[in-house]
């Protein structure tokens, strides 16, 4: 299990993004074309997107032909608002709920995709038991989440500072595949780093935080970062600059499939 805080304040993170959250979701919208590629032969009937976000994903679920209907589902009533506004298509339905406690149908879903939604889960075994006993025998569980190396230069130039944690912990491939193994079957985990690189850490920290993906770990260090602690962190992130000037922030990616064990 994670140590990531209440729901509701990722609800409340990830609403105040949602106005912006488009404009620097470059990373999300890579994953999530990654996520598509490799499912997208294998969805068809009613499909839910777990943590939905702004929709991307659903509006190409939307579009796949054996795809009858999308339920999307996310947490943060800012993002199903702005799904509601900005997204039409008519077989397109929207929710907010918790991933943890789905008010859907037992066996009522054929396939279920998440991309980068389990991360922010406080109990990854509640996801997993929710999700299957929503989806049919048989029915599909495509994911993508994010691994322990997810931003391990920002991490470190943390560490040159002081013990605090400064940075979301991710939960590590073994436990997301036990995890996973209780209730599906033909389990597979692949993992993959994604490197962004920027100009300056002053953006990198505004990007996190326009994506509502700053730190949501309980035992944080909540308002005692100074600006000379600031400093101290960016003059430790500045040592990684490669050869052409840039800083680089790493993700580590693990996209799952599964198929739901039969009741």
């Amino acid at each position: 299990m994670s140590s990531l805080p209440s729901v509701s304040r990722v609800a409340q993170a990830f609403s105040q993004a949602a106005e912006h959250y488009d404009q620097v979701a470059g990373l999300q919208r890579q994953v999530a074309d990654h996520l598509l590629k490799h499912c997208h032969t294998q969805l068809n009937g009613v499909v839910m997107d777990l943590g939905c976000g702004t929709g991307y994903v659903a509006k190409h679920l939307a579009q796949l032909t054996p795809v009858t209907s999308v339920l999307g589902i996310d947490i943060a009533p800012g993002m199903i608002d702005w799904c509601r506004q900005h997204i039409a298509y008519p077989h397109c339905q929207w929710m907010v709920a918790d991933a943890q406690a789905l008010p859907v149908a037992d066996n009522s879903i054929d396939n279920v995709v998440s991309s980068l939604a389990i991360q922010w889960c406080a109990n990854e075994r509640a996801l997993f038991d929710n999700t299957s006993r929503v989806l049919k025998p048989g029915g599909h569980f495509f994911a993508t989440t994010l691994g322990p190396q997810t931003l391990h230069e920002l991490r470190w130039a943390w560490q040159q500072v002081d013990t605090y944690q400064h940075v979301n912990e991710f939960v590590p491939q073994a436990d997301i595949l036990a995890a996973l193994q209780v209730c599906f079957a033909e389990v597979q985990v692949e993992v993959h780093t994604i490197t962004l690189w920027f100009d300056k850490v002053s953006e990198i920290l505004r990007e996190l935080k326009q994506l509502g993906a700053s730190n949501h770990n309980m035992g944080a260090r909540h308002g005692l970062t100074t600006r000379g602690h600031l400093r101290q962190m960016t003059a430790a992130y500045e040592t990684l600059r490669n050869t052409e000037g840039k800083l680089p922030v790493s993700y580590q990616v693990f996209t799952i499939s599964a198929r739901n064990k039969a009741n």
